[in-house]
Order: C-alpha cells, then sequence, then structure tokens
C-alpha cells in the first residue's frame, strides 16, 4: 500500500510523520512502523571527505552523478513522498544506493583516484580465468582455475565491506546484500555467468540507511551546526543534522534530486552549489532517508 506523507520540522525538533488520511475517511497514521531491525542503526562520526581531510573540490568521491543543480530559483516539479512499507532491492538498487556516488553509473570510476568497480570482478567467472591463463601460456590447471574466482570473490567483498585507504567501508551491508551487489558487479563488467539475479525485501528504515550511509555520509558530517552562506561559499558542508532542522522533507527530496540553489556568500546571492544531483534515486528513496535521520537521529560517534 502507498500513501502520501506529511513532515513538518519545528524549531530544534522533528514534528514526525502523518500520512494523509485515506479516502475512506480513516484519521492520519504514523509512517509505517519497521519491525525491530538490528542492522539499522544510526549514522555516525564524520563524513568520510572529512575523515580523509579533503574539500569536495579536491576529490571525485561523491561526484559520480556528475549533474549539478539549477543556478537560479526554477519550479521543481513536486517529489512523491509515498513509500511502501516494504521494499524489495535488487542488486542494481544496493549498486545504486551505496556505490553510484563515486564509481559512477558503469562502474568505472574517476582513476587514478577512484578506481573501476569491475575491473577486479572481470577476473572472477571461471570462463575469464582459462582464458587468460591461456594468453599467459600458463596450463590451466582445473584445480587452480576452480579455486582462484571463489578467493577472489571473497577478497573483493571484503573490500567492499571493510573499505581501503580511500573507500569508505559499507559495513551496513548484509551477507545477502553483498551476494546481490556482487552479482551486479558482474552484470556490469560483463561476465559470461555474472549469478543468479535475486532480490531483498527490506523495510524503509533499512532503505534511507542505504541512502544515508551509503551516499550522503560521504560528504555530510553526522553532527554539527549549520554552517554560515559565507561558509559554506568556502567550502563547508551542512551536516545530516542540521539538514533536518533547515528543511522539509519535500525540500530535501528535491535538493538531492533536482537541485536547488544555495546562498554561498551570505548576502542572498544564489549559485548552484557544490552538490551535485542524485537523479537516479528515487524521490521515495530519498525520502525514506529523511524519515530514518529523523527515527534514528545522527549520532557524534565514530560507529558505521
Amino acid at each position: 500500500m502507498r500513501t502520501t506523507v506529511r513532515l513538518a520540522v519545528g524549531v530544534g525538533l522533528i514534528g514526525l510523520v502523518m500520512f494523509s488520511a485515506a479516502a475512506s475517511g480513516q484519521a492520519p497514521r504514523p509512517w509505517p512502523s519497521a519491525p525491530k531491525d538490528p542492522t539499522v542503526t544510526p549514522v555516525a562520526g564524520p563524513g568520510w571527505l572529512t575523515r580523509l581531510g579533503v574539500t569536495l573540490s579536491q576529490t571525485s568521491l561523491g561526484r559520480g552523478p556528475g549533474r549539478y543543480g539549477p543556478p537560479e530559483r526554477t519550479a521543481a516539479p513536486a517529489p512523491s513522498l509515498g513509500v511502501s512499507a516494504d521494499v524489495r532491492l535488487t542488486g542494481a538498487d544496493l549498486y545504486r544506493l551505496n556505490c553510484q556516488a563515486c564509481h559512477g553509473l558503469e562502474g568505472r570510476g574517476a582513476p587514478p583516484e577512484i578506481k573501476s568497480a569491475v575491473d577486479p570482478v572481470r577476473g572472477v567467472p571461471l570462463e575469464v580465468l582459462r582464458a587468460q591463463l591461456k594468453a599467459q601460456h600458463q596450463p590451466p590447471g582445473e584445480a587452480e582455475a576452480r579455486a582462484r574466482p571463489g578467493h577472489v570473490r571473497a577478497e573483493i567483498l571484503k573490500r567492499v565491506h571493510d573499505g581501503g585507504q580511500r573507500m569508505p567501508s559499507r559495513e551496513h551491508l548484509s551477507n545477502g546484500e553483498l551476494d546481490l551487489l556482487f552479482a551486479y558487479l558482474g552484470v556490469l563488467a560483463g561476465s559470461p555467468k555474472p549469478g543468479p539475479a535475486g532480490h531483498e525485501t527490506v523495510n524503509w528504515a533499512r532503505v534511507g540507511q542505504h541512502v544515508v550511509k551509503g551516499t550522503c555520509h560521504i560528504c555530510h558530517d553526522a553532527v554539527g551546526p549549520r554552517p554560515s552562506g559565507e561558509a559554506m561559499g568556502r567550502g563547508a558542508i551542512p551536516s545530516l543534522q542540521s539538514l533536518l532542522l533547515s528543511r522539509s522533507v519535500a525540500e530535501f527530496v528535491t535538493k538531492a534530486r533536482s537541485g536547488a540553489p544555495a546562498d554561498l556568500s551570505g548576502l542572498g546571492m544564489l549559485h548552484r552549489g557544490r552538490m551535485p544531483v542524485f537523479y537516479y534515486l528515487h524521490d521515495e528513496e530519498i525520502a525514506a532517508a529523511y524519515v530514518y535521520l529523523a527515527t534514528y537521529p545522527p549520532q557524534a560517534g565514530t560507529a558505521r
């Protein structure tokens, strides 16, 4: 069932979430309750750019969409704020929510800083490995050929889960989600046998967590005061906590998906801003991210 959500933001607090009444005249009811899920935890600590000590202008991290918003106020389409209580996530969805912000639509990354997400996967299928060994004039021993893809796959998934020197970890991904993501990376890589397609059914809180931890937290710290327009003009990025206190859910969705101009001088002069437009995220996914942040308030710690 899909309904429309209304969110009101008060000064210093979130006036949470009321669905509009259905045509039957029933009283409004809250956002669908998510079952107790220990895998859904608050976003915490500094964003990835802060941890690396780089500014947005010094990196390609988070710039995978490659699109930016309008330089002046324009009429934006009304965002869709309805969401289903249960959501089906495929490997392609998990890639969009957790990887595309840096690695781009096709997984190629932005070398040399952001390496390809698909090149390592191309060595996994048995047929590809045999061809590589043959091209290297090495006999494709059956035992070795069958063992190596499993080792490579395990190393790739470990890298995704743990992160790397410049790659944020994706510790919030479950084993089942990692399997789906790996299968989709095989599709992007053009593997002869990328693995069976499938999906996981999750609640809206889990979807919101994917969006926030997989996309937003790359650039935005979890907590902190909202910087002035002048500070943002010098490169400061608002925290996720401050966004909740300054934007309604509709504004949050519009800014993330279509873009909105920002005052980066403190003088009322509008600028398109430095934030990419995440056109490939659905309105409902971004709305779920907003309510996830309101329901699981951002924390100042370091836990992911």
